[in-house]
């Protein structure tokens, strides 16, 4: 064993100590960012409504919303730089006959290199998926956007370390079914693109939404649009599309309401009022389900993990030891 962690340091350390740095420089950045959000929410609680806007394109913000985004494509970059080369390096440079015709089989050789991975990995994920859970809801603290949806959930729950993991097992298998660096590079990013556009979808249907009528708040009179209310840290799923309900519960296009009727008015909240509009039918997954939905994600990503070390010992398994 201690031979093959010799050889997976001498063969990916750049990959490990790159990694290793971005890792350090990521918790760097999101713990200074997440502290001046802490500071800046604390600020906030002391002021009134028009002294702290708590918008979240101010600079420090954005900055949170950036790393986020950032470590949600990491995993990626884990696939394509350390789990394909480990196979298909080997395979394009023909060097897996002589490896696996030493004293270490081809299953142990498989399973210590890929033990070696998986243990840095889940070393560094686990100090980024820490601190990038302190910064969403740092960010929530401030700005008020749900823990439940977009970069906030992704960043939280644990996501980053599994998705981590999983992708990390995913360029492994890819290298291992392709055996050419660029189709398992190839590959790999077809698969995170349907992961990406497949998740959107799935993830607000992971268990029934809940559906409820959401009264507007009047205040004072608005020109900019109908009065909003918020969803705390609900997941909302009308995709934009929130029908109007009326005193009577009957229901109303927002095509029909904002562009019909008040789409011109001077002012909204009168307009609403005119028409009987006192609410919005809004669809949505509560706060309180958000630990499960991290759950479930979780385990599709470990389930992921399995899968593709159990394709790439199949490969590996059914590999002639001449390599065409």
């Amino acid at each position: 064993m201690k031979g093959l962690i010799w050889l997976t340091w001498r063969q990916h350390r750049w990959p490990i100590v790159i990694s290793a740095a971005i890792t350090v420089i990521f918790f760097v950045l999101m713990a200074i960012t997440a502290s001046d959000l802490g500071s800046m929410a604390a600020k906030c609680l002391t002021e009134t409504a028009e002294q702290c806007q708590r918008k979240n394109t101010e600079a420090v913000p954005s900055h949170a919303t950036y790393l986020m985004n950032s470590l949600v494509f990491l995993p990626v970059l884990v696939a394509v730089f350390w789990g394909v080369p480990l196979l298909a390096r080997e395979f394009e440079q023909r060097t897996l006959p002589l490896a696996w015709s030493q004293d270490v089989s081809r299953g142990k050789w498989l399973a210590g290199k890929t033990t070696v991975m998986v243990m840095l990995i889940a070393a560094m994920g686990t100090v980024l998926a820490a601190e990038s859970e302190h910064l969403a809801y740092q960010y929530h603290a401030y700005t008020s956007e749900s823990l439940f949806e977009g970069t906030q959930f992704q960043a939280g729950g644990w996501l980053p370390l599994t998705l981590g993991l999983a992708w990390l097992a995913v360029g492994i298998a890819a290298g291992a079914a392709t055996r050419r660096v660029l189709a398992a590079i190839a590959v790999v990013g077809g698969l995170w693109i349907v992961r990406m556009v497949g998740m959107v979808q799935l993830r607000p249907r992971f268990m029934t939404a809940v559906t409820v009528m959401k009264p507007y708040q009047l205040a004072k009179r608005d020109r900019s649009g109908p009065p909003v209310f918020t969803l705390s840290n609900d997941m909302g799923i009308n995709s934009g599309s929130v029908p109007f309900v009326d005193a009577h519960g009957g229901t109303h296009s927002p095509m029909q309401v904002m562009d019909t009727w008040c789409g011109s008015a001077d002012d909204m909240n009168a307009c609403l009022h005119q028409h009987g509009i006192v609410g919005n039918l809004v669809k949505f997954q509560p706060a309180g389900r958000m630990g499960t939905f991290h759950l479930i994600e979780n385990g599709m990503n470990l389930g992921l993990f399995v899968i593709a070390l159990a394709v790439a010992w199949w490969c590996v398994r059914h590999t002639r030891t001449t390599v065409g």
